[in-house]
C-alpha cells in the first residue's frame, strides 16, 4: 500500500485513530485450569494463517513475567479520510483483516502489525505479535501489555462472537502466562483488564468496549486470580550471593511489584542473578514486616517467598 495524505505521516493517521495507538526449578503448579470455559485455542488462528509474511524490523521478545496487563483495543473513530488510508477496501473480517493492518504497519516504516491478537465480528482470533513479541499498540506501556483489538469502527459494536472471543482470549493468556517453562518466567497473578484510553490520550477503544472492561473484566480477572496456584517455595540454597537461579528472576519481579526496588544492580531488567544489591532490597521488604535478626538477613524463606509471591 502507498496511500499517503499531504501533510501527515501514516503513523500519525494510525495513531489519531488508534489502529495503532521460572521455571526450571518449579513445577508445573500454577498452571491454570480453564474448566467450564470454552479455550481459545479452538479459535486462535496462527499469523502463518493469514499470510503473514515477516517482520520488516526486529520485534523484541518479552518475558512472560513481564506481562501484567491485558489492553483492549479498537480499529478506530470513522473520519472522512479513512477511505484514503485503505483506499476503500476495508477489510473486517477474515484473515484479510490483520493482513491489511499489517502492511498499513510496514508501509509506515513498522516492524508490521502492532496487536499481540485481533479479533473480528465473526469471533476469529488472529495471532499478531503473539504471546511474546513485544506490543506496539501502546505508546509507553508494551512491555507489560498483551495488546487485544476488536476490529471494530466507531458506530458499530461488538458483536456477541466478538465479545465471548475477548473472553476466551483473556482466560487463555492467563493459562499460558500462568504456566511454568524452562528457561522463562510467568505470572503470578492474573492480568488486569484495561482499555488503551487508560494508557494513552484516544478515544480508543470505544464507549461499548469501555464498558466490556469496566462491568466484565473484573470478574474474569478475579475468576482467573483465583485458578492462578502461588510458586512453591524453592529453597534456601536457590537465594545465594553470586547464585543464579530461575527462582531469582521471579523473586525479583515480586520485589518490583511490592515497590522494593532502593538498592538497584547493574542489570537494567529482573534476571535470574542473586546479587548483594537483591538481597538488600529483600532485608527492606522483611524489615517492613516487623522481623529483626535472622528473620530480616535480606535471604527469603518460606514466609517472606510466600508474602512476596502470593
Amino acid at each position: 500500500m502507498s496511500h499517503r495524505i499531504t501533510g501527515m505521516s501514516r503513523r500519525d493517521l494510525i495513531k489519531t485513530v488508534s489502529i495503532g495507538a521460572s521455571a526450571t526449578a518449579l513445577s508445573a503448579a500454577g498452571a491454570l485450569s480453564l474448566a467450564g470455559h470454552a479455550s481459545a485455542d479452538d479459535l486462535i488462528q496462527s499469523r502463518d494463517s493469514w499470510g503473514f509474511d515477516g517482520w520488516a524490523k526486529p520485534v523484541p521478545e518479552v518475558d512472560r513475567a513481564e506481562r501484567t496487563t491485558f489492553v483492549v483495543h479498537w480499529q478506530g473513530p470513522k473520519r472522512n479520510w479513512v477511505k484514503d488510508i485503505v483506499a476503500g477496501d476495508e477489510i473486517e473480517n477474515g484473515p484479510g483483516a490483520p493482513k491489511q493492518m499489517h502492511e498499513i504497519a510496514k508501509d509506515d516504516d513498522g516492524p508490521g502489525i502492532e496487536y499481540n491478537f485481533v479479533i473480528t465480528q465473526h469471533g476469529e482470533i488472529y495471532e499478531g505479535r503473539g504471546w511474546d513479541l513485544l506490543a506496539g499498540a501502546v505508546e509507553g506501556f508494551n512491555t507489560p501489555a498483551i495488546s487485544a483489538q476488536v476490529h471494530i469502527r466507531e458506530g458499530t459494536g461488538p458483536s456477541r462472537e466478538a465479545l465471548d472471543a475477548l473472553a476466551a482470549l483473556y482466560r487463555r493468556a492467563n493459562q499460558v502466562l500462568a504456566e511454568a517453562r524452562p528457561g522463562g518466567g510467568r505470572i503470578l497473578h492474573a492480568l488486569e483488564v484495561s482499555s488503551h484510553h487508560a494508557h494513552y490520550d484516544t478515544e480508543c477503544p470505544g464507549p461499548d468496549l469501555l464498558d466490556w472492561v469496566k462491568n466484565t473484566g473484573p470478574g474474569l480477572r478475579a475468576e482467573a486470580d483465583a485458578r492462578i496456584t502461588p510458586p512453591a517455595f524453592p529453597g534456601r540454597d536457590a537465594f545465594q550471593i553470586g547464585h543464579s537461579d530461575p527462582s531469582v528472576r521471579m523473586l525479583h519481579l515480586a520485589l518490583v511489584r511490592a515497590c522494593y526496588t532502593r538498592h538497584p544492580d547493574d542489570a537494567s531488567r529482573p534476571n535470574d542473578l542473586f546479587t548483594e544489591a537483591t538481597r538488600l532490597n529483600v532485608r527492606d521488604f522483611q524489615l517492613a514486616q516487623g522481623w529483626t535478626g535472622s528473620g530480616a538477613d535480606g535471604y527469603p524463606g518460606p514466609k517472606t517467598w510466600d508474602l512476596l509471591t502470593r
